[in-house]
């Protein structure tokens, strides 16, 4: 008998043949429903001979299998697409500087799971070398580029109002911009006076516990005097007046982005200046820097009131040898929080906004839970 083409079967074979096609191409869909309809003329007329039927089944099987790579090169399509999606990470420090580190940690880590191209680019404390290569993103039409910049948020603006007019996706840590809202610029972080004043909150207790209130001779540390530095100083210095501490602090006493030139010059200014009651760091070399001299000059811990920012090994061990306490946030998101906010900007024209990181001050009461983040590197 010849092959017969009833309302079973044909409900079969468009399940299986036509809808498949999620999303594939409408030529490829319309030459199976022609193949299906080459089929039910053939019945039509009488023409039931199983060799022609099997030809005739064949050829609709293979309109399917046509169907299904047309599929499956479109989604492949797809994959390039997303792929082709470049990246970059301009960085106004040190890859050497364990924050920034593991900064870099969180940007590959993000990237390699969006499956985009990534770069990175490392301006060594240098602010010309880090706005060139912000305009060299521009110039070579990336889809977004973030700025970690700790340099001078004012210089920086012309070369982030060209990329936002030229469209290119656009995320800063550290400084925002200081014309765009986080409509134009997604910003990751916090206020970083903020920061400062909930470390001046901890640093009042532990002056006023040992009976320093007056007088108070503070000395601020920092790799470079610039925006980072001067919000968290200008936040602890707030959270002691509200306390009723009157003290006498020092400028911002630049150290650098090399550990061990940094160290020599906290102890060049504490050999020089005995007296002083409270050692700060402000910033992720400053902080290692600091406790360190302290422990090398054979300060006791707590002798000189210490605090500083993220959780360097260094900071760490001070930390657990009661030295003081250090503000840590979440530095592997300021890596990869921006390239998410980038992929979705660029992708989809989404308004991502500012993205927050959460900190939290760590001393010797709580220092052990958070010893695993830092020997994964990640915090």
């Amino acid at each position: 008998m010849g092959f017969v083409l009833n309302q079973t079967n044909l409900r079969q074979y468009l399940t299986k043949n036509i809808l498949i096609s999620k999303g594939g191409e409408m030529k490829k869909i319309l030459s199976c429903i022609l193949a299906v309809v080459f089929v039910l003329t053939l019945t039509f007329l009488g023409i039931g001979c199983k060799k022609e039927a099997a030809e005739t089944t064949a050829a609709v099987e293979t309109a399917a299998e046509e169907t299904t790579a047309a599929v499956e090169t479109t989604a492949a399509e797809e994959v390039v697409a997303e792929e082709a999606l470049t990246f970059v990470h301009i960085n106004a420090s040190d890859p050497a500087d364990p924050f920034i580190s593991k900064i870099s940690i969180g940007w590959k880590e993000a990237c390699e799971k969006l499956g985009v191209n990534s770069q990175e680019q490392f301006a060594y404390a240098d602010l010309a070398k880090m706005i060139d290569y912000t305009n060299a993103a521009i110039a070579a039409n990336v889809d977004g580029f973030y700025v970690f910049n700790s340099l001078d948020a004012e210089a920086l603006h012309p070369s982030i109002e060209a990329a936002v007019e030229k469209g290119i996706a656009v995320a800063l840590v550290s400084s925002r911009d200081p014309v765009y809202g986080p409509d134009k610029v997604t910003f990751v972080g916090f206020d970083l006076e903020d920061q400062g004043h909930t470390s001046g909150v901890w640093l009042a207790e532990q002056l006023k516990a040992s009976g320093l209130t007056s007088d108070v001779k503070i000395a601020f540390m920092a790799e470079f005097n610039a925006p980072y530095s001067q919000m968290r100083s200008g936040g602890t210095l707030k959270a002691l007046d509200e306390a009723g501490i009157t003290y006498k602090a020092s400028e911002i006493y630049e150290v650098g982005i090399d550990l061990g030139v940094a160290v020599d010059k906290v102890k060049s200014y504490m050999l020089a200046n005995p007296d002083t009651n409270a050692l700060l760091g402000l910033g992720s070399l400053s902080s290692p820097a600091t406790v360190m001299v302290l422990q090398e000059l054979g300060y006791e811990a707590g002798e000189v009131k210490w605090c500083g920012y993220d959780l360097a090994p260094e900071v760490a061990a001070g930390i657990q040898a009661g030295y003081g306490a250090s503000n840590v946030d979440e530095v592997f998101n300021y890596g990869f929080l921006p390239a998410m906010a980038l992929y979705l900007r660029a992708k989809y024209d989404f308004v991502v906004g500012d993205l927050p990181v959460a900190t939290v001050m760590v001393d010797s009461t709580n220092v052990e839970d958070f010893l695993s983040w830092v020997d994964k590197g990640i915090k």
